[in-house]
């Protein structure tokens, strides 16, 4: 302290000025700290707020490609479901048709009429008899349905052979 009175007027001012300048200095250098401060914590929350922003992006991501898969799942179950029906209904279709099939064969089988062939009898009182008709085309109709009994022939007919009068078919009614 001495030497502060010592000091004239003008050290003393020139004193004060270079205080006043470090204390604006230091003033500066705070208020650019907390500035800095304030931008790293605003940059700390951005950070922050982008990581959450990631992790639930991420979670949206994973959710959405769960709910994918299980939809392919689901349309996978039910595009085996639509085969299996299709295939019962073919099944059911093809028994159906097969028991058709064996009726309509029974039915003719019961259609036809068995005969045993006796000396009075000839194709076309056989045609009239059961068709109506005694036409070549009507009595043809018994020997050609009979020829693997009768033979290439339809007078090599024998007494006492049995044959088959068959129904008579759409064309010919």
């Amino acid at each position: 302290m001495a030497e502060e009175k010592k000091k004239n007027i003008f050290d003393r001012a020139v004193d004060a000025l270079t205080n006043r300048d470090e204390k604006a200095a230091a003033e500066k250098a705070a208020a650019e700290a907390a500035e800095a401060k304030a931008l790293l914590e605003k940059a700390q929350a951005e950070a922050e707020k982008a990581k959450a922003e990631a992790e639930a992006a991420k979670k949206a991501a994973l959710d959405a490609a769960k709910k994918a898969e299980e939809e392919r799942a689901r349309q996978g179950m039910l595009l085996q479901q639509q085969r299996l029906a299709e295939q019962k209904a073919a099944a059911e279709k093809a028994a159906a048709e097969k028991a058709a099939a064996e009726a309509a064969a029974a039915a003719a089988a019961a259609a036809v009429i068995k005969h045993v062939w006796t000396k009075d009898d000839t194709y076309a009182s056989l045609a009239l008899k059961h068709y109506g008709k005694f036409t070549e085309p009507y009595w043809r109709l018994i020997y050609e349905h009979n020829k693997g009994i009768i033979g290439n022939h339809p007078n090599d007919i024998r007494v006492g052979l049995e044959i088959e009068i068959p129904p008579l078919p759409e064309e010919l009614k």
